[in-house]
Parts: structure tokens; C-alpha cells; sequence
């Protein structure tokens, strides 16, 4: 079959044409055939050779990329239930041990022995995967395959905006990428007071008007990079917006964050800050009362069965917005030159377009 390689720790990614098929090795597995699969954030950082990323897939590579996608179940083994050949599927690519306190406790998403497929082992950017049935997703027959591509990106927007009540609250979303624009829809549709957004692209920022932002900054222009701070102080009573939702992973953007906050606001922290964030902890946490989380992928299974609901209704329009540019996945490499020049939202790649 085809697939998207990372060879070795070098930048850059490798098609290949004839790799082995894989097949059903435990009897709870599932083979299916990948009708369609997003490209990540993290899917350019292993394309760059981000040096965090490949000192954790210097022990795996070779490996195919790749974790969000939709495909249709092509074989089962004995043990498996509750699926059959023909499903229309995605799944939860942070594969967890289910054993661990964590994982006991109803809270996967900090599984201590995660094994994430396309990091720490062979992912989708291929013809066909073989997955634990444990962590499939039966999907409603009509989510168009476009939006089902990266369900695993809706589900980080869904569990940061849902990590906090939103519902009359004053919300600095810093970042305005896809999942940027996605929680401006759902702080929108969840009964937000106000929505400010912040990024370094105009055209984002335009992106973000339309899905309902009432402010939106070019934090580059230094004018409006000020503007953005007065302007989430503006209202005398709590000087300072009541919930950050970092998407971002700029660092420059971490210190806005504690810019924009009130005394006893909120900050869920989605993007992975690239260079140093210095932060006063007397000062900017402790003596100003922060709450302060941390969100690592998706609750297992609760944010599925959120962003399902919420795709069945006026958020998928949303979804499907941000798709902006589509390929084969033999040409994979225009999709990521997409992504490294900054430009669209999302890119969706079809392994069996031509």
C-alpha cells in the first residue's frame, strides 16, 4: 500500500508506494481503509524535525505519521464487538492502558503509558491501519468525510472550550488556526459575552470576524497589540477577561495571556509554547488567584460524544469552513507546504483520490 514515512529523524517526510499491508494481529483488532486524514500541527513538527519530537520517535522510526482521519472497517478479529465490516469509523489515536490510576479514575486523557499512533508508532498517512477496537468511533453516515477527516482537532477545540463555562464570561482566544477558529464558533454558540481573538495573519483574524469575534488583533502591529490589552480590560468591574484559551503555542502569545486575565480568571493552555515563557508565579498566578489547565488531547469518550452532538447541528458549517484545501495523498507534500507557508486551516489529504 501507500504511505507517508519518517525515516529517520532528518526534516522532511517520505511517500513510499509498496509498503507492506498491515494486518490483524490480536484477535480485538480492526484493519481499516482510510477514506480521508487531516494534517496536524504536530504533523509539521515531525515534517520539521522538531527536536522535543524526535528525541520521543528516535526509538520508532521508520514510522508512517498521521493521526486524524476516517475510514470504513475492512476486517475484524473474533474477539471484536460492537463493530462490523462496512462501519464508517474514526478513533481516538492516544491509545491508552486502561489500567493505570488515571485511566481507573475516568481520566484516559492523562493515561500514564500512552502510546500515540502516528508519534510512537505506525499512524494513518496510508491506504489501510490496523487498531484496537477499544479506541474506534462509530460515525453518524452523513459527517462528510472532509469534517470527519480531523475529528482529533475538533475534539482539542471542544475539550478547551469545554474545560471552562464560558456562558456570559469574557473570552481572549489567542491563536486563530483552525482550532482557534473552531472555539470562537463554539464560545459563540455556548453563550460567550464577548470573544477577542488574537494572531499574527489577517486573514484569520478575518476568518475569526465571521465565526462571531467581537474584537480581533494583529498582535505584530505594536497599536493593536495594545489595543488587544486595553481592550480585554475595558470593563471597570473585573479589568481583565474572565477566560484565556491559549491555541497559539507562541510564547509571545503565553505572555498576553497573563496580560489579559482577571484577578481569579480562568486559563486552559492548549498550544505548545515554542521558545521561553517566563512567568512570575507570586505575581501572575498566585497573587492574582489563576486557575490554570493544562489540555492534552480529548476526554476518552466524553469529547467524542460532545463534538458528535455538536456536528449534528449548526457547529458543522464551522467544521466544514475550516477545511480550505484538499489533496491525494500521493501529493502530500503540497499539503504541508500549505501548512509550513502559513497559509488556509485545515488540509485534508484522500488516499484514494488520484
Amino acid at each position: 500500500m501507500q504511505a507517508i514515512l519518517k525515516k529517520n529523524t532528518a526534516e522532511g517526510l517520505t511517500y513510499v508506494a509498496d509498503v507492506p499491508l498491515p494486518r490483524i494481529q490480536r484477535s480485538d483488532e480492526v484493519l481499516i481503509r482510510i477514506q480521508a486524514a487531516g494534517i496536524c500541527g504536530t504533523d509539521v513538527d515531525i515534517y520539521r524535525a522538531d527536536a522535543p519530537m524526535m528525541k520521543r520517535m528516535s526509538k520508532c522510526v521508520p514510522v508512517i505519521t498521521g493521526h486524524e482521519f476516517c475510514g470504513i472497517i475492512e476486517d475484524i478479529g473474533p474477539d471484536v464487538r460492537g463493530l462490523k465490516v462496512g462501519d464508517y469509523v474514526s478513533a481516538e489515536m492516544h491509545i491508552v492502558c486502561g489500567v493505570c490510576h488515571n485511566c481507573r479514575t475516568g481520566n484516559g486523557q492523562w493515561c500514564l503509558n500512552t502510546v500515540i499512533r502516528g508519534i510512537d508508532g505506525d499512524g494513518i498517512f496510508a491506504d489501510y491501519v490496523v487498531l484496537p477496537a477499544r479506541a474506534v468511533v462509530p460515525l453518524p453516515p452523513d459527517l462528510p468525510q472532509e469534517v470527519a477527516a480531523f475529528l482529533d482537532a475538533i475534539g482539542n477545540a471542544v475539550h478547551t472550550v469545554r474545560s471552562v463555562d464560558v456562558a456570559a464570561k469574557d473570552v481572549a482566544i489567542l491563536g486563530a488556526g483552525p482550532m482557534g477558529i473552531m472555539a470562537v464558533s463554539l464560545c459563540r454558540l455556548m453563550g460567550a459575552r464577548r470573544i477577542f481573538v488574537t494572531d499574527v495573519q489577517n486573514a484569520l483574524l478575518k476568518t475569526a470576524t465571521d465565526e462571531g469575534a467581537d474584537g480581533v488583533f494583529n498582535v505584530t502591529d505594536k497599536a493593536q497589540h495594545e489595543e488587544f490589552v486595553r481592550v480585554c480590560h475595558s470593563d471597570p468591574r473585573k479589568h481583565g477577561v474572565d477566560v484565556v484559551l491559549e491555541l497559539s503555542g507562541h510564547s509571545a502569545a503565553y505572555r498576553d495571556a497573563f496580560a489579559a486575565i482577571r484577578m481569579g480568571g480562568e486559563m486552559s493552555l492548549l498550544g505548545l509554547a515554542r521558545g521561553d515563557v517566563t512567568v512570575d508565579f507570586s505575581t501572575d498566578v498566585i497573587f492574582k488567584g489563576l486557575t490554570i489547565r493544562g489540555i492534552i488531547g480529548r476526554k476518552i469518550f466524553q469529547t467524542w460524544i460532545e463534538m458528535l452532538a455538536l456536528l449534528q447541528g449548526p457547529f458543522l458549517k464551522t467544521a466544514r469552513k475550516v477545511v480550505t484545501h484538499t489533496f491525494p495523498l500521493k501529493d502530500f507534500q503540497k499539503g504541508f507546504d500549505v501548512k509550513l507557508k502559513g497559509e488556509g486551516l485545515k488540509v485534508v489529504l484522500f488516499p484514494q483520490a488520484s
